[in-house]
């Protein structure tokens, strides 16, 4: 009867130890679920952010290849630094208009 007793104690204790582990199993797959979720998000914000990079560093090639054209620069002059040709007049509508 002592041996019927402590193999049942076994058998519970064997059974809490296995419904241990698949509980931090579980835990442990979800949080891993979670983290993976948080980053393939950062993952598309970081590819959006480079789309965004990329569609820049085209345009400031594209700017720099106009570099020696001179209505471009002329232009940029103009509107950007305020400068203009020697003996023109600019006049600015006050009104804002």
């Amino acid at each position: 009867m002592a041996k019927k007793i402590r193999s049942k104690k076994m058998s519970l204790l064997l059974r809490l130890g296995i419904f241990a582990f698949s509980a931090y199993v579980v835990v442990s797959l979800v949080g891993l679920q979670m983290q993976i979720s948080q980053k393939r998000q950062q993952l598309a914000s970081i590819e959006e952010q480079m789309e965004q990079q990329r569609l820049s560093n085209k345009e400031t090639e594209r700017l720099l290849g106009l570099g020696d054209d001179q209505a471009y620069l002329s232009r940029i002059a103009r509107e950007q630094l305020d400068m203009g040709l020697p003996d023109e007049h600019v006049f600015r509508d006050a009104a804002g208009s």
